[in-house]
């Protein structure tokens, strides 16, 4: 039931190929940006395949859709279990849910700029133990173990967020990370808790 997939909206980020007469080596450290992106001053960022514990931050260029590419600095600040008994008790479930384990995710957003990006779904995803990357689940409503999944609808740069997302791991599989990926699997940033 579970898949790897891009959440709705979201376009990988575009790889600028560096090219280049020179033969300097500091080329290879340096973190791709899509093509015509400044990176705001001031602002560092994260290289792909990087690994966090909770509460380090990471900077990456996001970029939604066709227009909107800014550069955003995401902390995963906890890792929190669940229970389906409890925490869902008024929700109809199908069976395979019910054997789920819930984890909320929070996770606060900051953006550098220099585009809004109100409204925005974010492209962190649950890794469980048998290699699957798990979408954030929409819930509808109120849902006080976790509230707010997605980025206000205003989102200028400068402001920051603090959001909580709703990750359902089947049964008999471990969360293993929390992973911020904007471009392939490989470049993603993982979290560990």
């Amino acid at each position: 039931m579970f898949s790897t997939r891009i959440v709705a909206g979201v376009a990988a980020l575009a790889l600028a190929a560096g090219c280049s007469s020179s033969s300097d080596d500091k080329k290879s450290d340096e973190v791709p940006v899509p093509k015509g992106f400044d990176v705001p001053k001031g602002v560092t960022l994260t290289k792909g395949g990087t690994k966090l514990t909770e509460d380090k931050p990471a900077s990456v260029v996001y970029q939604v859709g066709d227009k909107a590419a800014s550069a955003i600095t995401v902390t995963v600040s906890s890792v929190r279990k669940g229970s389906i008994k409890r925490d869902f008790t008024f929700f109809s479930l199908d069976e395979e849910t019910k054997a789920s384990t819930p984890f909320y995710v929070d996770v606060t957003v900051k953006n550098e700029g220099p585009a809004g990006l109100g409204g925005a779904a974010l492209p962190i995803f649950a890794h469980d133990s048998s290699n699957t990357n798990l979408p954030a689940n929409q819930i509808v409503g109120t849902f006080k173990p976790c509230r707010n999944s997605t980025l206000p609808k205003s989102f200028l740069p400068g402001a920051t967020a603090k959001l909580c997302l709703v990750y359902l791991v089947p049964k008999g599989k471990a969360l293993q990370s929390v992973a911020l990926q904007t471009g392939s699997t490989k470049d993603a940033i993982t979290w560990t808790p």
